[in-house]
């Protein structure tokens, strides 16, 4: 399934944003149980490192969200800078023919084992879902916080960054495997 076709709306609710972002981890653990998944090409990255780097976006992402409910909240983002934001991180997360290059904190560096990796996206996901537990959809969209690239996102669009982001890899994950 192509990135593109996994996200028709903003969200309307963090129920709704953890949903997708759910959906989108649950398509790549499936390809995470391929045993003989195939060596990357030469200068790209393998599933074990792939899957590492999914949980530290995420634990950043997650410190984010954390950061945000912990910080006072300002005017709520109207519905049309939230939409605005999101088809502006739709045409561009995605989008597998703009590269970029992983900051080094998000870089896979001494990547551990598939199932070390796969046992971590978990913590990072429950940590995700911990903070989220803790604020309202709207206090979400009265904080934002800024991504290197995309500017100041609203905290509700950070929970679909973290999708999009892992839709992302999914398209790459499969073009290696295919």
């Amino acid at each position: 399934m192509p990135s593109q076709e996994l996200f028709s709306a903003p969200p309307s609710s963090i129920d709704d944003a953890l949903w997708e972002a759910d959906r989108v981890r649950h398509l790549i653990l499936q390809e995470a149980q391929n045993t003989d998944f195939p060596a990357p090409p030469e200068g790209k990255w393998s599933l074990d490192e792939l899957l590492y780097h999914l949980h530290l976006v995420e634990r950043g992402s997650a410190s984010a969200v954390r950061k945000m409910i912990e910080t006072e909240k300002s005017e709520r983002f109207s519905d049309e800078s939230v939409s605005k934001t999101w088809q502006r991180m739709k045409a561009f997360v995605p989008n597998r023919n703009t590269k970029i290059l992983a900051p080094d904190g998000v870089a896979p560096k001494d990547t551990p084992t598939r199932a070390e990796c796969i046992r971590l996206l978990g913590e990072s996901r429950e940590r995700l879902k911990s903070h989220c537990s803790k604020t309202t959809t709207e206090d979400l969209l009265c904080i934002s916080f800024p991504h290197p690239v995309l500017g100041a996102i609203p905290g509700l669009l950070w929970i679909t960054f973290i999708a999009m982001h892992e839709a992302r890899h999914l398209d790459q994950i499969l073009e290696l495997k295919a």
